[in-house]
Parts: C-alpha cells; sequence; structure tokens
C-alpha cells in the first residue's frame, strides 16, 4: 500500500501542476498594446519628465518679462529758506510737492526704453503765493553698442525658447528610456509563463515515463534503480517549475502596480513579435539622424547664440537719451491744466565702461569652453552609437542562427525521443537514455524561447537607439 502511495505523488503532483496553469489560462490575458498603455499611463518617470518641459515654458514665459509694460509715480514734498541777493540778505520760506505717474516699455527688438506720463509741480513762496506747475512728458533710452538693438534684452527669451525645444526632445529621449526596460520586462513575463508551460508540458511527459517504469517495475521487468531515476527526474522538473513560479510572480509583483492582480500576458504576442522583428530588419542610420544627435545640435546652437551675446557684452555701455515736456503755470489749481503752451526738451548721452571687464569675459571665455566640449560629447556619443549598432546587429544576426539551429535539432531530439522511448517500452534501451533525451529537448526548448526573447529584445533596443 505504501508503494503504491508513492508510486501516485507524481502523478498527484503533475495534476496541481496542470490545474494551476490551467487557472492562469483563466485569467484575463493582457496584449502588449494594452500592457504598454498602462506602463504609460501611470508611470512617474513620464510624469516626471513631463515636469521638466512644464519648468521650460514657465522659464520662457518669465523670459519676457523685460519687455513688460510698467507703471510708474512718484512724489515728494519739500520745504527750504530762499536767500534774496538784496543788500540786507532778507530770505523767504518757499515750500511745495510734487507728483508724477506714467508708463514705461521696452521694446526688445530695437533696446529702446520708452516712457510716458504726467506730472503736476505746486510751489508756495512767501509773500507771493501759489504757483502750479502741469506738465506731460515723453522720454526715451536708446542702446547703441553694448544691447545694441536689444541684442541683450532679446537673450533671455531666445536662450529660454531653444531651452524648451531641447527639453521637449530631452522628454521624449528620457520617455523612451524608461519605457525601454518595461517593453521588454512584458516579454520577458512571456518568456517566463512560456517556459512554464513548456515545464508543465516536460512533468506530464516525465510523469509518465515514471507511470511505464513503475508497471515495468511491479511486472519485474524494470529494475529498481529505474524507479528511483524516474523519480528522481520528477522531482527535478517539479524543482525547476517551482523556479519559474519564483521567478514568474517577482516580474508579477514589478507589473501590479500597472495591472489588475490576476492579469496574464498574452504568449502569442511573443511569436507575433518575433516575426515581425524577422520581418523589419536593421536599416543603417547614421548617427546625426537621431533625436539625441538633435539635443547636440540645439545645445550646441544655444551656446553659440549665447558666445555671441557675450561678445555684444564686452562693449562699452553707450545709450543715447531725451525728454520732451509740456508745461504751463498758474496760480489756479482748476485752470492750471487748461494750457500746457510751454515746451521743453533735451537730449544727451550716457556711457560706461568696467576697466578690463573681466567678468564678461569670463562668461565669455566660459561659453567657448562649453561649445569645445559638447563637440567632444557629439563625438563621444557618436562613436558609443556606432559600436551598439555593430553590436546589435552582431548580436541579431548571431540570435537567428541560433533558432534556426535550435529549431532543427530540437525536430532531431524529437525523433530521437520517439524512437528511445519506444525502444525502452520494448526492453530495448535504458530508462536513463530516455529521461537524458526528454531533459534535452526541454532543453532547447527553453533555449528557443529564450533566443526568441532575446532577437525581441535586440530590435527593442536598436529602435530606440536609432529614433
Amino acid at each position: 500500500m505504501k508503494r503504491g502511495i508513492i508510486i501516485l505523488l507524481p502523478a498527484l503532483a503533475a495534476a496541481m501542476m496542470y490545474t494551476g496553469l490551467h487557472a492562469r489560462e483563466a485569467k484575463q490575458k493582457v496584449t502588449y498594446t494594452e500592457y504598454m498603455k498602462a506602463v504609460t499611463d501611470k508611470l512617474p518617470d513620464l510624469k516626471k519628465n513631463r515636469l521638466q518641459v512644464s519648468k521650460a515654458e514657465n522659464t520662457l514665459r518669465g523670459a519676457g518679462s523685460s519687455s513688460d509694460v510698467n507703471l510708474t509715480s512718484g512724489g515728494k514734498y519739500s520745504s527750504s529758506d530762499e536767500y534774496s541777493s538784496s543788500q540786507y540778505g532778507t530770505t523767504r520760506r518757499v515750500s511745495g510737492y510734487s507728483l508724477n505717474a506714467g508708463i514705461s516699455k521696452k521694446f526688445t527688438g530695437t533696446g529702446t526704453t520708452i516712457e510716458a506720463g504726467v506730472a503736476h509741480d505746486t510751489m508756495t513762496t512767501e509773500g507771493y503765493g501759489t504757483g502750479h506747475y502741469p506738465s506731460v512728458y515723453l522720454q526715451f533710452s536708446q542702446s547703441v553698442l553694448k544691447n545694441s538693438f536689444g541684442v541683450v534684452d532679446r537673450y533671455a527669451v531666445n536662450s529660454a525658447s531653444m531651452q524648451l525645444e531641447i527639453e521637449k526632445l530631452k522628454q521624449v529621449q528620457s520617455d523612451k528610456s524608461a519605457l525601454n526596460y518595461y517593453k521588454k520586462l512584458y516579454f520577458t513575463w512571456i518568456e517566463t509563463s512560456s517556459r512554464l508551460e513548456l515545464m508543465n508540458e516536460s512533468v506530464k511527459y516525465v510523469t509518465a515515463i515514471e507511470a511505464d517504469t513503475a508497471k515495468k517495475y511491479r511486472s519485474g521487468l524494470a529494475p529498481e534503480e529505474d524507479m528511483f531515476s524516474a523519480k528522481a527526474a520528477v522531482s527535478q522538473y517539479e524543482i525547476s517549475y517551482e523556479e519559474l513560479l519564483s521567478a514568474l510572480a517577482e516580474i508579477e509583483a514589478e507589473l501590479n502596480i500597472f495591472l489588475d492582480a490576476g492579469m496574464v500576458p498574452d504568449n502569442s504576442e511573443l511569436d507575433a513579435m518575433y516575426k515581425e522583428v524577422q520581418a523589419a530588419g536593421y536599416s543603417d542610420i547614421p548617427f546625426a539622424e537621431t533625436r539625441n544627435a538633435g539635443i547636440y545640435r540645439l545645445a550646441k546652437s544655444r551656446l553659440e547664440y549665447s558666445k555671441g551675446v557675450g561678445e555684444n557684452r564686452l562693449l562699452p555701455q553707450l545709450d543715447i537719451t531725451g525728454k520732451y515736456t509740456r508745461k504751463s503755470m498758474d496760480d489756479e489749481l482748476a485752470g492750471s491744466w487748461s494750457g500746457l503752451d510751454d515746451s521743453d526738451y533735451y537730449i544727451g548721452f550716457t556711457a560706461s565702461y568696467p576697466l578690463w571687464n573681466t567678468g564678461e569675459s569670463s562668461t565669455l571665455k566660459e561659453t567657448e569652453l562649453a561649445i569645445e566640449e559638447i563637440n567632444e560629447e557629439y563625438s563621444i556619443s557618436e562613436n558609443a552609437y556606432k559600436t551598439d549598432v555593430e553590436k546589435l546587429k552582431n548580436g541579431r544576426e548571431a540570435v537567428a542562427r541560433m533558432i534556426d539551429l535550435s529549431e532543427g535539432r530540437i525536430r532531431l531530439l524529437q525523433a530521437k525521443y520517439d524512437a528511445v522511448y519506444r525502444k525502452y517500452r520494448q526492453g530495448n534501451y535504458q530508462l536513463q537514455q530516455v529521461i537524458d533525451t526528454l531533459q534535452d529537448i526541454t532543453e532547447e526548448k527553453t533555449k528557443l524561447i529564450k533566443y526568441k526573447n532575446t532577437l525581441i529584445q535586440y530590435h527593442i533596443d536598436y529602435t530606440d537607439l536609432t529614433s
């Protein structure tokens, strides 16, 4: 009785594996497209990458602040003694206040600042009464050398605009890098699931062998060591099955943040993608046509633009200034604004230049060094790109050959297994040869699944690298 229970244990274990596998098949399958949508919608890395673009957009909005319209105002009150030029040196008390309000705007396209406004001065002189002096004015300031035609004024906006374009490309590049791992993880998920199915199938085969061996052993046609070999083979496959279950659980634990619990991959996607990858091949795409090269070009253009602005900053500061005023004077406040008959104006210039100008010179030198650095980084990235592309091409060709050889070997091993097992049942072969052949088939089928997944992973890496 005990021997019968022992003989039944592998069969029960195989039945449990079979039931567990069918339970997985009954779960909801998720296709590659559905999976990638779920990852794209929930992956925090992608949201973080979008924030970098939003920050660049906000910087661009803030960079235009120099051309904002500004409200200006001012006021003061004064009181002083005024000395007369008479022989006796008498004094009079003079007091008054002044108010002004206006708007100003800088036109970054020309480097011109214009301000327009109104002013009102009131002066009371002891013994003479009060006078009111209203006025309207228009004044300007025009940069001529440094910041000529708004070169410096436009820098903040233009630089921020170029940086925004760089960040948009970087976002796509960063998204691609973040998704690369999860693209490949889906097919690793399928690989592990497919290997689990293969192991379950192998368990059924080895369990059948164990059952035949048990019959032969009970009939006295097989030695006791064959029974132990058969049982050991069943145990070996059971251990491999449990290892795969553990590996699958680790993958699914990582995917639970994106997918509902209990979902399983659509295993047919691996063969479908494999056929697509086989037909696609690797086209020759130079580094200059990739998005990564585009980022370098934009970054270099931004630095070269900064260099041009930096050279302008080394020039002396020379501004032409002018002001035109219409004004009047009246003893009464109510009538003071009725005339504005008189005119005042002036035009002049202001100039300044720091000796040696070490600050701007240092900044310009730093920009020149940054341009040299990015040129070298471009060359380094281009060399790495060529190396990676060559490795992926060579790897693809090698794996494609392995797949062809593996498929051929599986056919040969399957034919060998059928012949060996048939002869074993007839009593002409030892059990170990049957077990070894079955193990060879299982290992080769496992390799074939891995090879197909490897070819897909190479294709994903190549597509991301060359886009």
